[in-house]
Parts: C-alpha cells; structure tokens; sequence
C-alpha cells in the first residue's frame, strides 16, 4: 500500500500546471486526441492512500482516463463552465465532492484536474476534444476512517449522477441566459480566438447543446409523485437509461422512453469478468471475446454514447439493407478498459487503517458462513479470484427482495418504430413488432454498431484475452459465429427465467415475479461496498442479518466515514436520507428492503460472528 501524492491547492501548483501538453503522449490508444492546455484543478484535492487491488499505477490511471467515447460537453466547456447560482466554476473539487465524485489534480492524463472518470477524447469527426464519463466515475470509492481516506477501486461510487445532471442542465441553461456569465464563459473558451462574432456562434451552438441536454433530463424525469431524491447517492437506474438511450434517443422520439423508476446500488467491479453472467438480473452472458464487449458498448450507450438508428439510404435499401447504426463507443479502448478490470483484485480489509479482525471470532463466522451463506455466495481463495466461476440465480419470488429493477428490465415496453419488421439481432432473432421489450431496441443497436465494424469488434474482444486462461481463448472462424454464440446464452438466460419458478409464487401489484430473477456473487471484499442488496435499502452487513421486518426503514447515504462495526458507511449523517417507506406507510416501489432473510434466524452472538468473518473475505 502507498499514499497518493500529497495535493495543494490550485493557487499552489499554478505556475508548474500552466501549458500545453499532449494528452496520453506516446500511446497509440489515444493518439487522435488533440493537444490540450492543462489548467490547474480548482479546489483542494485530498491525500489518499490505495490499496493492493493488482494495479500499478500506469493501469490506474489509464483506467481512470481512458474514453469510453461517452461524449457530455466540449472539453473546454466542461473546464470552464460555471454553477448556475455562482461564478464558481462547475468543475471546483469541493462541488464536485459534494456530488460524491472523486477530485483529482491536473496531469497531462487530467488536463483540467477533473474527478476520476471523467475523461477527455476527440470527436471522431470534428477532432474537437470532448468530455465523457468512463466506467471509473461509477466504480471507484473512496472510504474513509479516522482521518485516513482509502481509494478502493473497482468499488461502487456514493456518487449522485441525477443530482450532478440536474446541476449541468441548470448551468448550461443559466450560462446561455445571463449575459454577463455568457461572457465569462465565451472569454475562457474561445480565448485567443475570442470575436464578436465567434461568440455569437458560440451562444447558439451552447443554445442547442443545452436543449439537448434538458430533453435527456424530461425524459429520464421520475414521475411526478416520486420523491426529489429516489434515485439519489450511490445508486442509479443504469437499465431505466440503457433503455432509453436506445428507445427514445436513437430512434429520435422523446415520448417512446419508460420512466427510471429502479435503481440499483453500482456493482463492484472485481470478478466481473471472471462470472459467466453480469447484471444484478443475469442478463448478460460473458461468452468470451463477444460478451464482455456487448455488455461495455451497452454501458456506454446508456452514458452518452451518442447512439442512432436510423433507416438506411434508399441505394443501401435496394440490396437489402433496412437500417444503418453509428455510435460514438470507442470499441478498442473498451477492450483495454475489460483487460484491466480482468486484472482487478478485491481489497482485503486494511488493518493497517481499520480496527484488527477478531481472528476467533472469525473462525466461528466461517463456519456458520458455509451453512448459511454458501450455498449462492461461494467462498473464493484469493489467489484463485482469477478464475471463471458460475454465478448462483435466484429467482425473485425465493428471495423476497425489490421486484423493481427485474420487472422494468423484462417488462417495459416500447413502440419499435422503423425497426419493426427487422430481426431483433438483426442477422438472426424474431422481427420486431409494433410494440417490443424496451431493452430489445439498445440490443440491437449495439448488435449494430459491432457489425457495422466487425474486425474492429473482433480486434477488440480479443484484448482482454491476450495472456489469459486457455479457456479464453476460443478459436472462432467469425465474428459471426461469436454472436451467434452469445445470441445462443442470451437465450439460454431467457429459458432458465420460464423454468425457475422459485419455492413460493410472490406477487406484488398482481405481477406474477416467478420467472424474474436476481444473481448472487461471491462476497470477496464485501466490507467495502456498502449500502447493500441490489437496491442499496440495506446499509451495513450487520442490519443484512436481522428480520426483514425490524430493519431499519430510513439512513442518511452519501457519508464517506466507515463503521467498522456494522461495516457500512456511518447512517445519523449523510447527504440525503433513504427512505423504505412512502408518508403513507407503504413500501416505496423500489425501495424495499425485505427478503434475504438467510442467517437472520441467528442469535446475536452468532451473527456478530457471522460479520466478523465477512470482513475478512
């Protein structure tokens, strides 16, 4: 373990930080991303220190700023944007770490010291540099105790993506509005290029790309007798904006999305590629080479990833070629991005840091461990975290756990629109109808975007597979062949739903929840990805064991400051408070944390022991 650089302040480090500087020098990765000036970071960033997860620091910071090919705004927009109520700038450490976010110092990887995973890339077309989330901004946490603050990677971000937003809509609305912070804004962008004219320009293409941006919030808007703050800190509805990225946005009609109403705590990253299924529901099969990038493109999808589907050109149409797909994805740098997280290790409790574990206590937990928890959360050594293992699916209707995120997944619908009548994977699948699953449609499209560029995807897939376990390493004669293989345990995931009727019939709202299913993992490095169950309702592992019905039904989230104890996050102070219950007293869709009632049978003795053992996993 070390300790990160120690940080100062953006006043302190100005005169070394002040130039121009190639982003990423000397990396084929990033060699069409132009030069761009870095600018000190605003605020003050704090010392961490990291923990031995398997990465150096090359990969660290290559998985923190590595594009995905998400595009938000212009990159110097995003520098030098303002917070609409002040002339702070948007990108100041201490906003930006109200937002849960993690600050960082400007580096030539950093140009403009913004978070982690918030990364900079060129526009495919324009070569205009752009700012776009990488995976780094969901899946990395900061933990702190006692003063010490450790940077867990791979770990499920406290961050507020709504609220973060919601704060950019109103910025970017107040900036093209308000003249004089026009002017503020127009002077630092546009710089030694600054005219009358250009800032005119300037002013309306700002006009559009806001626009555009509060269309995206008004369709991804909770209906209206959901609370302010559902969706809130540590938790999103990734599937709800997947869906609508590809029902709504690339099929260009705003009124054909579902409302995000399921949001889910942000899975750890560790072992991801190593489960032959990913997603809470297990949708998603890890068919080697075609897997791993069809689930990446489909993340990015659902964070800007500028998806179209569009019908094709009248002479395309003549031999048979109904619709085209583009995307602004960056299919190579997503196969680097699944090569590092391939490498990634659990973080083993830090006792250096973190109170000793009660290494009797312990003992006595494993073995409670291996009858109460095992049998779905195997235990894997961690010289063997490399290794592919079999996720455990149970079916909802078994666990008792929030429906939501299941149902929305498998049961919103959209209208199809100019893909009805195309095969829904486009070589091969069932046509589409008028009205189809509204996952189906982001489906396609990445289909689309990977046969539009097969050898690229095949170059792709195949990176995370260099130097890797025999069973990687599948000879296939096309790329065809891969997808249809991944088609093949797509479909195998849809049949094993029909089956799995689980040990009781649980209904809720008269919806039959037999056939929906949620997976179980193992545990390695648990302690550190509090609030738990796949809805963040639960907030330490010690309320995991009681009752379902005596669990706590409100916490304060968003507290980086740990309770070794309980192992969670402290819950009398936070950002915003999670609430199980509507005023009315009845469960907030969403948000309930019943089910799971495995070991809270236990007697206390037991279940402190039970947790003892949890941290050493």
């Amino acid at each position: 373990m070390k300790t990160l650089p120690l940080t100062v302040t953006a006043i302190g480090v100005s005169s070394l930080l002040i130039g121009c500087s190639t982003f990423w020098p000397n990396d084929d990765l990033h060699s069409d991303t132009q030069d761009v000036a870095v600018v000190p970071a605003v605020g003050q960033v704090p010392q961490r220190v990291e923990l031995d997860q398997a990465w150096d620091d090359k990969t660290r910071m290559q998985f923190w700023y590595t594009s995905q090919g998400a595009r938000i705004l212009p990159y110097t927009w995003f520098t030098w944007l303002e917070q609409a109520d002040n002339e702070q700038l948007f990108r100041n450490a201490e906003h930006m770490e109200s937002l849960r976010y993690l600050p960082m110092n400007a580096s030539p990887e950093n140009p403009a010291g913004l978070p982690i995973g918030f990364a900079l890339a060129s526009d495919n077309k324009s070569g205009e540099a752009w700012m776009g989330m990488t995976c780094a901004a969901c899946h990395t946490n900061q933990v702190d105790y006692n003063g010490t603050k450790m940077l867990i990677e791979g770990a499920p971000t406290l961050g507020n993506f709504v609220l973060f937003y919601s704060k950019l809509v109103s910025a970017l609305n107040a900036t093209q509005m308000d003249d004089q912070k026009f002017d503020r804004f127009a002077r630092k962008v546009l710089d030694a290029e600054y005219s009358e004219s250009a800032a005119v320009q300037l002013r309306s293409r700002l006009q559009e790309v806001a626009m555009k941006a509060a269309e995206r919030q008004v369709v991804n808007n909770l209906p209206a007798d959901y609370p302010k703050d559902f969706t809130s800190y540590a938790r999103l509805d990734a599937f709800g904006n997947i869906q609508n990225a590809g029902s709504a946005f690339a099929l260009h009609d705003l009124n054909n999305g579902n409302a995000p109403t399921a949001p889910v705590s942000y899975p750890f990253l560790w072992g991801t590629h190593q489960s032959d299924v990913v997603q809470w529901n297990g949708s998603a099969p890890n068919t080697p080479v075609v897997g791993p990038l069809v689930r990446n493109i489909g993340e990015v999808v659902g964070v800007f990833g500028g998806l179209e589907i569009e019908k094709a050109p009248f002479w395309q149409r003549l031999w048979g070629k109904q619709t085209r797909y583009s995307s602004t994805v960056d299919m190579i740098a997503l196969g680097h991005l699944e090569s590092w997280v391939k490498e990634l290790r659990s973080p083993a409790w830090p006792t250096q840091y973190l109170p000793a574990v009660d290494t009797s206590k312990a003992a006595q937990g494993a073995v409670l461990y291996q009858s109460e928890c095992a049998g779905c959360h195997q235990v894997i050594p961690r010289a063997k975290e490399g290794d592919k293992y079999k996720a455990v699916m149970n079916s909802v209707a078994m666990l008792g756990t929030d429906p939501a995120t299941a149902w929305n997944a498998d049961y919103h619908m959209a209208k199809s629109l100019i893909l009805e009548g195309e095969k829904n994977k486009i070589l091969v699948g069932d046509r589409f109808e008028a009205t189809t699953a509204a996952i189906s449609i982001p489906v396609n499209g990445v289909v689309g975007v990977v046969l539009k560029d097969p050898l690229t995807a095949l170059k792709a897939g195949m990176i995370p597979m260099r130097n890797g376990d025999k069973s990687d390493q599948k000879n296939s004669e096309s790329l065809e062949s891969l997808a249809q293989e991944h088609v093949e345990a797509r479909q195998k995931i849809q049949n094993a739903k029909k089956l799995n009727s689980g040990n009781s019939l649980l209904k809720s709202n008269a919806r039959d929840l037999s056939k929906l299913q949620y997976k179980a993992r193992p545990l390695n490095g648990i302690w550190a990805t509090a609030p738990y169950l796949h809805n963040g309702s639960v907030a330490n592992l010690w309320e995991l064991l009681q009752k379902p019905e005596a669990r706590s039904k409100s916490f304060w989230v968003g507290s980086r400051e740990f309770d070794p104890i309980n192992v969670g996050f402290v819950v009398d102070t936070g950002m915003t408070e999670f609430r199980v219950l509507k005023d009315s007293g009845e469960i907030m869709p969403g948000n309930s944390n019943l089910g799971h009632d495995f070991g809270t049978q236990l007697n206390d003795e037991q279940k402190w022991t039970l947790v003892e053992y949890m941290k050493t996993l």
